[in-house]
């Protein structure tokens, strides 16, 4: 056993001194291991955050694509009846239905005294291809109604505004005081008043609210023949108002006035009783050989009429329809704003004659028509 004990004590695998020096050789290697498993668990580490973050990118681009395709969904925007369609179309309007203004001229009333009455009526109405305008009107129609009376006769005029602001009236016939009878009539009130047709011809009637210009550029005026006391001759007789439009799309689609194109005077439609180009599709119709007699009113508010039929001479022209204005032979007769003219003419030959403003850049902004005359 001492020897077995010794041997064993004097093993150098068993030593004290040996097995201390293993351990310290091995301490190295311990280290450099336990460094390697944290580099390993830094990468571990490492790798888990990579994967978070990929992760969380993931979830970030799933998202958005939802997003897009539910966006992508959104109904499109309403498109307007007046424009394209489109991302910056505006929403429809209903345009109303044009009906040809009928320009025939109505028969005088009878009576010494006669009674007239116009309704202020503020509507939406058409005046050219799928524009609709808010106009302000007599009545409801632009120009407003055609009133003839005879020389002589008494009016018993009445005003009833049914609009939403004060409106007036202004009748170039008449000779009446401007504070009295011209007054502002307020919304939902009528005012009436008496003045007698002295003088003969075609005049012009319209409000008079303030501003002027902005009530008559809306639709606010109309004609009123006063025959001469003897009458005329017989012919075929018509009504022409030319006037202007100044137009301002809004956001809905419909049309307003544009106060910069007002005032300086640049329209976007000239036309014949209130709609571009309208005598062009349904003409003026007369007999070779028969008399035609025109009844012009110039509305403006602003410009010229030079007005003139292709293919005619006109016979006899009274300047603001007075017999005593009397001229013969004109090719063309100017109309001032706020004028009047009477102008007679005969076709000899069958065909189509066609009328304008001679001042020809209103010729493209819907001042034509036509007479057709048949054998």
């Amino acid at each position: 056993m001492s020897k077995q004990l010794k041997e064993e004590t004097q093993d150098p695998s068993t030593s004290l001194p040996d097995q201390e020096a293993h351990r310290a050789a091995d301490l190295p290697d311990l280290s450099a291991r336990l460094q390697s498993r944290q580099r390993m668990i830094r990468r571990r580490k490492i790798t888990g955050r990579e994967v978070t973050v990929l992760t969380l990118a993931s979830i970030a681009m799933a998202m958005l694509l939802i997003a897009g395709v539910v966006f992508s969904q959104r109904p499109a925007p309403a498109t307007s009846s007046t424009e394209g369609t489109g991302a910056n179309a505006a929403p429809s309007v209903a345009v109303p239905p044009h009906q040809t203004y009928n320009a025939h001229a109505p028969a005088a009333l009878q009576g010494s005294t006669v009674n007239v009455t116009l309704t202020v009526k503020e509507v939406l109405i058409s005046i050219a291809p799928d524009i609709a305008y808010h106009a302000w009107t007599f009545n409801g129609t632009v120009p407003g109604p055609v009133i003839r009376v005879r020389q002589g006769q008494t009016v018993h005029f009445t005003l009833v505004n049914d609009g939403n602001m004060p409106h007036s009236i202004d009748f170039h016939a008449a000779q009446t005081p401007w504070n009295v009878n011209y007054q502002e009539v307020a919304a939902g009130k009528s005012f009436s008043f008496d003045w007698k047709a002295n003088y003969p011809g075609v005049f012009m009637y319209h409000c008079g609210a303030p501003v002027v210009i902005y009530h008559m550029a809306n639709g606010m005026y109309g004609a009123i023949i006063v025959d001469p006391a003897q009458g005329w001759t017989p012919a075929q007789e018509y009504v022409l108002v030319q006037s202007e439009f100044y137009t301002n799309r809004l956001s809905y689609g419909s049309y307003s006035v544009d106060a910069n194109k007002l005032n300086t005077g640049i329209p976007d439609y000239v036309v014949f009783n209130g709609y571009v180009n309208q005598y062009k599709t349904d003409p003026l119709t007369a007999r070779a050989g028969q008399r035609i007699r025109i009844f012009i009113v110039n509305a403006g508010p602003t410009e010229f009429s030079a007005f003139h039929v292709i293919g005619a001479i006109f016979s006899n022209t009274y300047a603001d329809g007075n017999p005593a204005n009397h001229m013969v032979g004109n090719q063309t007769v100017t109309v001032p704003p706020g004028g009047g003219m009477v102008v007679e003419l005969t076709m000899p030959q069958a065909g189509l004659y066609p009328f304008v403003t001679h001042s020809f850049a209103d010729v493209g902004k819907g001042a034509l028509g036509v007479i057709k005359v048949t054998p």
